[in-house]
């Protein structure tokens, strides 16, 4: 299938169908934003104190601006309508202020996702295609609403979602991420993240389509600090 440079929301959502895991580069463009989105919302520090308040949306934010790095690991379990079996996939993140975030895919197949700029590079099925993100209003929107939540930016934020927060009891929380644009709608229908404190343990995406993919994290750290040589390596395609 030849890939078009100017890819439209249909486009994209059929991408994102194929029982692959990060397949596309339109596809990788969607999984990095949710997943810069879902780790910023659960990247403010955790409190210090013996007996925390109650877990809020603004303190899940409040803390992210002053984010050094992050890194982790994750597991991605795509449940695609047609298909009996969820699609499996593992691999490492890797991020970087103001907005530079690598997503590599070590199993089943090798691939590699980065956002850097205004430009999505994807490397994997024997091809390397560089995207600008700007080039599709929809999925352009949606990577610069969660830059804006870099700055900890709450309205930004609200802008495009409609927010649900519901705390669990003791630091257990939930949220979910309604789209308000159309566009976006018609692709995604909800985003659940749900965590412990400071920290965010899954994120499901719930697509228009009926399909399903559940990320779960682990080894989080979002205090990393990355030397000059760890940059060149770990950000290099």
């Amino acid at each position: 299938m030849t890939m078009k440079k100017s890819p439209d929301a249909t486009s994209m959502q059929l991408s994102m169908r194929r029982p692959s895991s990060v397949s596309s580069p339109r596809s990788a463009l969607v999984a990095l934003s949710l997943t810069l989105a879902a780790l910023a919302l659960g990247g403010a520090p955790a409190p210090s104190r013996a007996q925390p308040p109650a877990p809020t949306l603004e303190r899940l934010l409040a803390g992210f601006a002053s984010m050094t790095g992050m890194s982790a690991r994750f597991v991605e379990d795509k449940q695609i309508a047609l298909l009996a079996r969820p699609v499996r996939s593992e691999g490492e993140l890797y991020f970087t202020p103001p907005g530079r975030l690598m997503r590599r895919v070590t199993s089943p197949a090798a691939s590699a996702a980065l956002i850097e700029g205004d430009t999505l590079t994807f490397v994997g099925n024997g091809r390397r295609e560089e995207i600008p993100i700007s080039s599709n209003a929809v999925v352009g929107g949606f990577v610069s609403s969660f830059r804006h939540v870099l700055a900890g930016d709450r309205v930004a934020l609200e802008r495009a979602f409609t927010l649900r927060f519901e705390a669990l009891g003791g630091q257990r929380w939930r949220l979910r991420l309604q789209p308000r644009d159309t566009d976006l709608q018609r692709f995604l229908t909800e985003m659940e993240l749900v965590g412990d404190g400071a920290r965010v343990e899954t994120m499901v995406m719930r697509e228009a389509s009926g399909d399903v993919t559940t990320t779960t994290f682990s080894e989080v750290d979002t205090t990393r600090r990355f030397t000059d040589r760890e940059s060149r390596e770990l950000f290099r395609l």
